[in-house]
């Protein structure tokens, strides 16, 4: 079992970053809205007891409101309601219209489906297991025009959703003002224009750098980290570079990738093939050259472009930090990319020890600690050991959190054991935890500590962390 055959099978050993909803899961909880537009909001019979549920405090205004909008603006989803007053066919009827505003986060999601009283209970047909266990974040009831009058014979469709931001009231003026405004640079639009999104990227983003750019809601709608890192590698641009130092051809390449990546995204119902995020070897020139680090909005940006060739400020606006993954090969810091068939030799060749290449080889290198992890592995006795793949442990006990351990790939085998057998105990006497840093000067680096912590710099003596501080590179 080697290093090779180790980062074969796991080229990610385990995520180092959350994926928030993105613009084509936005996208696609929006055509599932559409659905219910023309339907009234109402209250529906408890299918149990004959009583009325709660309303959640959000919706209770709305009911007898109609859905009569519902639209995608980048991660964002608007429902809009209107409701008729002042009586059927009067010249002076007044209408008025609301708002509800949906946001997806790091984790949320929608479900819409149909019930009906004679159909006995709702049963969450189309709802993941674990989502029925969960209390959800909103929940609306909606019923045809002619028969949402609560007598328990109505058909409803139910919109559903967890996790999810939700706000209101919100401006109706403003939500349409947005449609309208931004739809033609929105990556997963029906509407959208390469051109309009190359030159607001161009005109906008002038003083921040692409990385931020791209993440700017107004700017770029519907992008996220996922798709900013996978289209700034196939467009070839180094995520630091700000985009006052990039070529016209270099922005329109970054578009180009950007919607493609998207779309693509948005058909599948899955993200394209990703070649550096949450990599350890580049999928293009399959080097092990992938660098990481946490950065945005000109936090550690101010200091990456005062070194840089263009100089630039990296002031930006400081709304995101976040993970990301780039080849210091293929995307090169400076204005002309490498060709992609020099690649294999900038790695394997010996080149000067304080060159840039050679810190990017020697800064991927396989740490000590996956010598340790290797002869801890075993083999799943059901499946063999090419089933086998390495996890975190995330949502365990509070002793075993962060923990890394061997499981099979296959759903529903049982195989299970500890990947840090071999890994040193720290002072609290538990097996230190292997972890990855995301800073500037050692970013991707591997590292073991201790995984409650450092208790001596808790800036509360109140907080959870308790651990001893253990620290060691791996």
């Amino acid at each position: 079992f080697s290093h090779t055959h180790f980062y074969e099978q796991s080229k990610a050993p385990f995520p180092v970053s959350s994926a928030m909803v993105e613009g084509p899961g936005a996208t696609k909880n929006g055509r599932k809205v559409q659905t219910a537009v023309g339907k009234v909001l109402c209250a529906p019979v408890d299918l149990d007891s004959g009583n009325k549920p709660t309303i959640p405090s959000v919706a209770q205004e709305l009911v007898g409101y109609t859905l009569v909008e519902a639209f995608t603006v980048g991660k964002e989803l608007f429902l809009i309601f209107s409701k008729s007053f002042g009586g059927d066919g009067l010249p002076n009827q007044e209408s008025r219209e609301s708002a509800l505003r949906l946001h997806f986060g790091m984790n949320g999601s929608l479900n819409t489906r149909k019930i009906n009283p004679s159909w006995g209970n709702d049963k969450g047909y189309g709802v993941a297991p674990w989502k029925q266990k969960k209390a959800s974040t909103l929940r609306l009831y909606l019923a045809n025009q002619n028969n949402h009058v609560n007598n328990g014979s109505s058909e409803y469709l139910i919109i559903e959703c967890w996790e999810t931001n939700v706000s209101y009231p919100v401006s109706v003026s403003m939500a349409r003002n947005k449609l309208m405004n931004n739809s033609s640079r929105d990556v997963c639009s029906s509407l959208f224009n390469a051109q309009d999104a190359f030159a607001c990227l161009k005109k906008r983003g002038q003083r921040m750098n692409i990385s931020d750019a791209l993440l700017d809601q107004d700017i770029c709608p519907g992008v996220g980290n996922i798709i900013k890192i996978e289209s700034l590698h196939r467009a070839k641009i180094d995520p630091r570079r700000s985009v006052s130092s990039l070529s016209e051809g270099e922005l329109r390449r970054v578009v180009k990738h950007t919607r493609q990546f998207s779309m693509g995204w948005l058909r599948t119902g899955r993200a394209g093939e990703k070649l550096v995020y949450n990599q350890t070897v580049c999928g293009t020139c399959k080097g092990m050259s992938v660098k990481m680090q946490k950065f945005g909005g000109g936090s550690d940006f101010s200091r990456v472009n005062a070194r840089s060739a263009n100089n630039a400020s990296g002031g930006g606006i400081a709304f995101m930090s976040r993970v990301t993954f780039w080849c210091g090969i293929c995307q090169p810091m400076t204005t002309e990319c490498l060709d992609l068939s020099t690649c294999h030799h900038s790695l394997t060749s010996n080149v000067d020890e304080n060159s840039s290449n050679n810190e990017i080889t020697r800064q991927f290198n396989q740490p000590a600690a996956f010598s340790r992890v290797a002869a801890s592995m075993g083999c799943c006795p059901q499946h063999g050991v090419k089933s086998v793949k390495l996890c975190r442990a995330r949502n365990s006990n509070y002793q075993n959190t962060l923990r890394i351990f061997f499981t099979c790939k296959y759903r529903g085998c049982q195989y299970f054991s500890w990947a840090d057998g071999h890994f040193p105990n720290c002072s609290c006497g538990k097996k230190a935890t292997l972890r990855i840093s995301k800073t500037e000067r050692s970013g991707g680096r591997w590292f073991l500590c201790c995984s409650l912590g450092d208790r001596s710099k808790a800036s509360n003596i109140n907080t959870r962390v308790a651990g001893c501080g253990h620290f060691e590179w791996a």
